[in-house]
Protein backbone atom coordinates (compact mmCIF):
# COMPACT_ATOMS: atom_id res chain seq x y z
CA UNK A 1 0.00 0.00 0.00
CA UNK A 2 1.36 3.34 -1.05
CA UNK A 3 1.64 5.74 1.87
CA UNK A 4 2.06 8.94 -0.70
CA UNK A 5 -1.54 10.36 -1.45
CA UNK A 6 -3.06 11.83 1.71
CA UNK A 7 -6.36 10.19 1.49
CA UNK A 8 -4.98 6.06 1.71
CA UNK A 9 -2.52 7.25 5.18
CA UNK A 10 -5.61 7.89 7.40
CA UNK A 11 -6.93 4.92 5.89
CA UNK A 12 -3.73 2.38 6.65
CA UNK A 13 -3.38 4.16 9.97
CA UNK A 14 -6.92 3.17 10.66
CA UNK A 15 -6.30 -0.10 9.73
CA UNK A 16 -3.08 -0.70 12.17
CA UNK A 17 -5.29 1.11 14.77
CA UNK A 18 -8.35 -1.83 14.58
CA UNK A 19 -5.15 -5.01 13.93
CA UNK A 20 -3.61 -3.54 17.25
CA UNK A 21 -7.04 -2.98 18.89
CA UNK A 22 -8.04 -6.67 17.86
CA UNK A 23 -4.54 -8.13 19.30
CA UNK A 24 -4.63 -6.24 22.54
CA UNK A 25 -8.01 -7.81 23.25
CA UNK A 26 -6.75 -11.91 22.63
CA UNK A 27 -3.62 -11.01 24.88
CA UNK A 28 -5.96 -9.83 27.57
CA UNK A 29 -7.74 -12.74 27.98
CA UNK A 30 -6.93 -15.10 30.82
CA UNK A 31 -4.49 -17.69 29.94
CA UNK A 32 -5.62 -21.84 29.64
CA UNK A 33 -5.12 -24.64 32.18
CA UNK A 34 -2.00 -25.56 31.10
CA UNK A 35 -0.39 -22.38 29.53
CA UNK A 36 2.00 -21.03 31.96
CA UNK A 37 2.42 -24.72 34.31
CA UNK A 38 5.25 -25.51 32.81
CA UNK A 39 7.50 -22.56 33.02
CA UNK A 40 6.23 -22.21 36.99
CA UNK A 41 7.08 -26.34 37.57
CA UNK A 42 10.85 -25.89 35.52
CA UNK A 43 11.47 -22.69 37.60
CA UNK A 44 10.46 -24.36 40.94
CA UNK A 45 12.96 -27.37 40.22
CA UNK A 46 15.66 -25.17 39.31
CA UNK A 47 15.11 -23.35 42.33
CA UNK A 48 14.68 -26.31 44.28
CA UNK A 49 17.82 -27.79 42.82
CA UNK A 50 20.24 -24.70 43.69
CA UNK A 51 18.72 -24.70 46.88
CA UNK A 52 20.12 -27.94 47.82
CA UNK A 53 23.58 -27.62 45.81
CA UNK A 54 23.94 -24.09 48.17
CA UNK A 55 23.06 -25.92 51.48
CA UNK A 56 25.09 -29.32 50.55
CA UNK A 57 27.70 -26.61 49.81
CA UNK A 58 27.29 -24.85 53.23
CA UNK A 59 27.05 -27.98 54.80
CA UNK A 60 30.47 -29.44 53.20
CA UNK A 61 32.26 -26.14 54.05
CA UNK A 62 31.43 -26.34 57.92
CA UNK A 63 32.20 -29.75 58.35
CA UNK A 64 35.35 -29.09 56.72
CA UNK A 65 36.27 -26.15 59.06
CA UNK A 66 34.91 -28.35 61.87
CA UNK A 67 37.70 -31.41 60.96
CA UNK A 68 40.66 -29.05 60.31
CA UNK A 69 40.56 -27.35 63.64
CA UNK A 70 40.19 -30.69 65.66
CA UNK A 71 42.77 -32.91 63.81
CA UNK A 72 45.29 -30.58 61.65
CA UNK A 73 49.18 -31.01 62.96
CA UNK A 74 49.91 -27.52 62.48
CA UNK A 75 47.29 -26.95 65.16
CA UNK A 76 48.17 -29.50 67.73
CA UNK A 77 51.78 -28.36 67.41
CA UNK A 78 50.76 -25.34 68.46
CA UNK A 79 48.77 -26.34 70.82
CA UNK A 80 50.88 -28.66 72.36
CA UNK A 81 54.26 -27.00 72.19
CA UNK A 82 53.10 -23.18 72.86
CA UNK A 83 50.17 -23.57 74.68
CA UNK A 84 50.26 -23.32 79.26
CA UNK A 85 53.38 -25.29 80.20
CA UNK A 86 54.80 -26.20 76.84
CA UNK A 87 58.33 -25.60 76.36
CA UNK A 88 58.50 -22.25 75.59
CA UNK A 89 56.50 -21.41 78.50
CA UNK A 90 59.73 -23.33 80.41
CA UNK A 91 62.49 -21.55 78.29
CA UNK A 92 60.70 -18.12 79.70
CA UNK A 93 61.09 -19.15 83.52
CA UNK A 94 64.40 -20.40 83.11
CA UNK A 95 64.08 -24.07 83.50
CA UNK A 96 65.10 -26.57 80.88
CA UNK A 97 62.91 -27.22 78.12
CA UNK A 98 62.62 -30.88 76.82
CA UNK A 99 64.61 -30.97 73.79
CA UNK A 100 67.75 -30.02 76.21
CA UNK A 101 67.26 -33.18 78.46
Amino acid sequence: MNCSEARRLPALLGAVLRELRRAGNTSAAPPGPGSGADGSLYILLIMIFYGCLAGALILAYTRSRKMESKHDPYHLYIERDWGPGGPAQAAEEGGPAEGQR
